[in-house]
């Protein structure tokens, strides 16, 4: 019998045992660690927060999305690489699992060390729990802001969102969208997107100019003001502080400045690049029996040799590769080169306005809001809920309220 041991599970690790399950060998048990009962699909961040995709529709539960796989639900405390054991701290104790491969995809968290009070005062996007809990407190936030007076209420109604990057883009457009259609007659909702460079959308620059300025003027016409050369330095209970830029008022700051690989003790002795991602060949080996994929996860680009970028297709296809090299070993064939190339990027600022860049080719406007919202449909991982979240466009006050808004 052969045991393969999968930690996290994010994408790279679900579809990892997905892969080896599917495979159906005799003889080979995937066991699956994870401290979280479901799977976030993260693509739809903004739709959950505008009300287009329901929150539900955007995570399902590990024990329907992967049948035939062993879950153990708790904290990795350590890995041994030499003897391939995890060490799991579980609600009934402690365990300790021995696998002949085990595959480390912890994934990433929020870099709230890396600012004072970004932790403690914050709103984290990381998780849909997370985002449905922002949801709820911009709605408290708008009620209690009915009854303040003028200076309270500003800084009620202002939300900052710290990251000039897709997801900071589309978020503050999305938070932007929810406080000018929810905030009552007379309210004059803020939401400020600070970025430390000149230009948001710094990865779509320069090449791609044309779709990043549409994205700015797409988020400046729902209401959101940029705020460029501001380095968030400091978050407290009144709102952020952006150094040299000042201090802007707010009862409401999301973070969207980046993440951070999640370290696992027992693997300190293995190679990491300069954002604290394991260094994996181009097998996607960190070691005999040992495999690394996803955000914490630094793999060549099979065409440049640099790391592969951190985002969820990235890390679908790591999975998908590790669980299909796992299969080749565990028949006597060598393993096969991780080759793929890359699909895009792209973001919605609404119904009818996306912008995406795909193969190289630019999109905006309808093109690309309808090509994001097929190939996310196409990604997520439970068909089920797939069909659940289509659904969820085409419901009454949903779909036609936004495509009404994007015709205008």
């Amino acid at each position: 019998m052969a045991r393969v041991i999968v930690v996290g599970g994010g994408y790279a690790g679900v579809w990892c045992a997905r892969r080896i399950v599917r495979a159906a060998r005799p003889g080979v048990v995937v066991t699956l660690v994870s401290d979280r009962g479901h799977h976030s699909f993260h693509g739809w961040t903004a739709e959950v927060l505008t009300g287009e995709v329901r929150a539900e529709h955007a995570r399902v539960p590990l024990v329907d999305l992967l049948p035939g796989v062993e879950l153990v639900g708790g904290r990795v405390t350590r890995i041994d690489p030499e003897r391939r054991v995890v060490e799991v701290a579980t609600p009934s104790g402690a365990r300790s699992l021995v696998g002949d491969h085990i595959v480390v995809a912890p994934g990433s968290r929020d870099a709230s060390c890396a600012v004072p009070g970004l932790a403690e005062h914050a709103w984290s996007l990381k998780d849909t729990a997370g985002v449905e809990d922002l949801g709820r407190h911009l709605d408290e936030v708008l009620a209690e802001a009915r009854y303040a007076d003028a200076a309270t209420r500003g800084r009620l109604l202002t939300v900052v969102v710290a990251g000039g990057g897709f997801t900071g883009v589309e978020v503050a457009t999305a938070i932007a969208q929810r406080l000018r259609r929810d905030a009552r007659a007379g309210d004059a909702p803020r939401v400020v997107l600070a970025h430390s460079g000149a230009q948001a959308l710094p990865s779509l620059r320069p090449r791609f100019d044309r779709v990043a300025d549409y994205a700015v003027t797409q988020a400046a016409a729902a209401g959101v003001e940029f705020l460029p050369h501001a380095r968030l330095t400091a978050v407290t209970a009144d709102g952020a502080e952006f150094g040299a830029s000042g201090f802007v008022a707010a009862a409401t700051v999301v973070t969207a400045i980046g993440q951070t690989p999640v370290r696992l003790e027992g693997l300190e002795a293995l190679p990491r690049d300069r954002t604290g991602r394991l260094v994996t060949d181009r097998f996607l080996r960190l070691g005999p029996g040992l495999w690394a994929g996803g955000d914490g996860a630094a793999v060549p680009h099979p065409r440049t040799g640099a790391p592969c970028p951190a985002d969820a297709l990235w890390a679908i296809h790591h999975g998908t590769r590790i669980g299909s090299n796992i299969l080749r070993e565990l028949t006597g064939r060598a393993p096969r080169p991780f080759r793929f190339p890359g699909l895009g990027q792209g973001a919605s600022l609404g119904v009818g306005r996306g912008i995406a860049e795909l193969y190289g080719v630019p999109l905006t406007g309808w093109p690309a809001w309808v090509a994001r919202w097929f190939f996310f449909h196409v990604f997520m991982p439970s068909r089920r809920v797939a069909l659940a979240a289509a659904v969820d466009w085409v419901r009454p006050h949903a779909l036609p309220r936004e495509a009404q808004r994007a015709r205008g």
